[in-house]
């Protein structure tokens, strides 16, 4: 059966109630393996016997295709639950899953990790079909779903944090599940006695996680490195950044600059303004966001942030490609 995504916590909480078997896929390869073992540690519970666990992957199977049908019917020889956790499968061993399930209850449940499955894979169709089966996309979280799960995972660690730090880890931290949760551990760690996780300790936490973030592609384009840029888009996108997530950092980053102008315009020197900012600039930005300062008038910063608003409403309308829009922004917005 094909699960919706409202029915996969309920799922995880009881995963051989109805099934055998279970099948996660998709992109997100950081969830695929932290739902599997999530469903493992339910099924075989506290204190666990490691000999009832069992890993195979796709290249054992297709050297001796009776290994999986040999683990599936084998029984606990000291009692407890039997798992067996097979990773990049192919198509070829849909039969044998068939075979090992046909006709039986049995006692053994098979997890199975793959990457994305196209909708005609036999193996998905299998599990999509299949009433005593599961199937389980593993998608990248959107905005709100990253989101949801950093204010989640910091309460797990008895941590409140801000608005500012949620929104500043939403664009930098990415959306591979296992990634995005280690840095989220590590800020934990960090902490110690201190209960609330601000901008500043998110920024110096996992500002440099990677040198080539949103916030470095934003400060490269009000520079006007084109070439810099360039790469740093190509990498982003590679990493699997949504293209809408990348609009929405440079157009909170112009609305910054914009806001810095108007602050200047009423007196203030650049260093003021920059100081005026809420959330605050992270000091080593600081004197970047001066420079684009000397570079930026009002006027180009406000043409920038509609031609920007304009590509996160096409991206969203799906008639044109998102890389495409995104990357003909940044060309128009470096022209200016």
């Amino acid at each position: 059966m094909k699960l919706a995504a409202q029915e996969i916590n309920a799922f995880l909480g009881q995963p051989d109630k109805q099934t055998q078997a279970v099948l996660l896929y998709g992109p997100d390869g950081g969830l695929v393996r932290e739902r599997s073992r999530l469903i493992t540690a339910t099924l075989m519970g506290k204190n666990p016997d490691p000999l009832n666990r069992v890993e195979l992957n796709g290249a054992q199977i297709k050297s001796d295709p009776a290994i999986l049908l040999d683990e599936l019917c084998a029984m606990s020889l000291i009692g407890g639950r039997r798992i067996v956790i097979l990773r990049d499968p192919n198509e070829k061993i849909e039969p044998v899953i068939k075979s090992a399930f046909e006709g039986t209850k049995n006692s053994t449940y098979l997890i199975i990790e793959a990457d994305e499955l196209s909708a005609t894979s036999s193996l998905r169709k299998l599990f999509e079909k299949e009433n005593h089966f599961a199937a389980i996309a593993c998608y990248h979280e959107d905005e709100h779903g990253l989101e949801r799960m950093i204010r989640a995972s910091m309460a797990g660690f008895n941590l409140s944090i801000t608005q500012d730090a949620v929104m500043y880890l939403v664009a930098n931290l990415g959306n591979d599940r296992s990634v995005t949760q280690g840095e989220l551990e590590k800020i934990a760690l960090y902490m110690g006695d201190d209960k609330e996780v601000t901008l500043e300790i998110a920024m110096q936490l996992t500002g440099n996680n990677a040198s080539e973030s949103t916030e470095d592609l934003c400060h490269s384009v009000a520079l006007g490195k084109m070439e810099e840029s360039k790469k740093l888009l190509e990498h982003l996108l590679n990493e699997g950044t949504n293209p809408v997530a990348i609009i929405r950092s440079l157009i909170r980053y112009f609305q910054r600059l914009d806001l810095a102008l108007g602050y200047i315009q009423t007196g203030q020197s650049k260093d003021q303004a920059i100081r005026m900012l809420r959330p605050p600039v992270f000091y080593k930005s600081v004197p970047i966001i001066e420079r684009a300062l000397s570079r930026w008038s009002a006027a180009r910063v406000l043409y920038s942030l509609n031609l920007l608003l304009r590509a996160e409403k096409e991206i969203k309308s799906g008639v044109i490609a998102p890389d495409l829009l995104t990357s003909n922004a940044i060309l128009v917005i470096q022209g200016i």
